[in-house]
């Protein structure tokens, strides 16, 4: 019987046990908590080291902290190693690096890009870079600033996808791994006023899948050996009978490269594609994500189960995969304070 386990981070309040360890049965998609810690205001992402023993969570309040944990191997108990200040407000994405020496993190209202050393022992270290992000959109309300909204490493590369939500664009950086040095390397222009928030890479091939939040739609890009984008497809992530509000969160490539998956929160639904050779998308059609509001979603190992964090309805949703790589089933459903991400360790 396999098992996987599962880090949950949620807009929970400090006193509040914001941070939660589960584990998750292959066999039969049962989902059991086990351990959960506090201390911590709305930790709204977490970042998983490569030992994936270590990780970190964003604390996505006005003067924002990130903080790195580690996880007792055997015990599964969660103890705190240290906190950074975030460098902005509303720390709303991090990563770190594949050699596990670099954390990476953007702040959304504070619109700064920020790297930190990460410690033998995973505590992260003073701050070593920052850039800011200039600029604004149409869109009055939600783009009158830079928003940077997440930072996406290319798998096998020292390059880093910036999805900003505010100015409409992905800026692919260079990062220094001796230095902590990000040097911008290229700019992409999206749709005005789609607010790009979230990316995910194919496995194998040179492809790009981005979620738009603002718009609701999923652009899919070429990608070249130096990080530079190239259009190649624009997808509507809701049907045009849809008229009530909606934005887009999470978006997640299939382990196999075989399929797309992209969350709705308003119509509270899981967008299916198929890839297709050349890297294009064929529309699955659109499941119910079990919950109000699907901020972000896993796929599990194997890719038989989808964990949906539904932040609205203050659950875990536990949806069951078909053959056709569309979910299928609702298997389960989890009460728990408002989570908003979910990570596998």
């Amino acid at each position: 019987m396999a098992t996987s386990y599962l880090l949950t981070g949620s807009y929970a309040s400090k006193i509040e046990k914001g941070i939660k360890l589960w584990e998750f049965e292959e066999s039969d998609g049962k989902l059991t908590e086990l351990t959960s810690i506090g201390d911590i205001e709305r930790p709204s992402f977490i970042a998983v080291h490569p030992n994936k023993t270590s990780f970190i969570a964003t604390s996505e309040v006005g003067s924002g902290e990130l903080v790195s944990y580690w996880v007792h191997p055997t015990t599964k108990k969660i103890r705190e190693t240290n906190r950074q200040s975030s460098n902005g407000d509303h720390p709303a994405h991090a990563t770190i690096d594949e050699t596990g020496n670099w954390l990476l993190s953007v702040t959304y209202s504070g619109a700064t890009i920020n790297v930190h050393p990460l410690l033998s022992d995973g505590a992260i270290g003073e701050l070593a870079f920052s850039i800011k992000h200039e600029g604004s959109g149409p869109n009055k309300e939600r783009q009158d600033a830079a928003h940077p909204h997440s930072i996406i490493q290319m798998p096998g590369k020292n390059l880093f996808l910036v999805s900003d939500l505010g100015t409409d664009t992905i800026a692919t950086y260079k990062l220094d791994p001796d230095k902590g040095k990000l040097t911008l390397q290229y700019t992409a222009q999206t749709e005005a006023g789609a607010g790009p928030r979230h990316v995910s890479f194919h496995p194998t091939k040179p492809f790009v899948y981005s979620v738009n939040e603002l718009n609701s739609t999923l652009m899919v890009y070429k990608i070249s050996h130096e990080g530079q984008l190239e259009f190649l497809q624009l997808l509507p992530l809701v049907p045009d009978s849809y008229e009530g509000e909606n934005t887009s969160a999470e978006i997640s490539v299939s382990s196999d490269g075989k399929f797309v998956y992209a969350s709705n929160r308003g119509h509270d639904s899981i967008a299916s594609f198929a890839v297709q050779e050349n890297g294009t998308l064929e529309n699955l059609g659109l499941a119910g994500s079990g919950g109000e509001g699907p901020r972000h979603f896993s796929l599990m190992p194997g890719n038989g189960w989808l964990i949906v964090a539904n932040e609205n309805s203050h659950t875990l949703t536990v949806l069951k995969m078909g053959n056709a790589g569309t979910p299928c089933t609702v298997e389960s459903i989890i009460q728990t304070t408002a989570p908003v991400c979910v990570k596998v360790i």
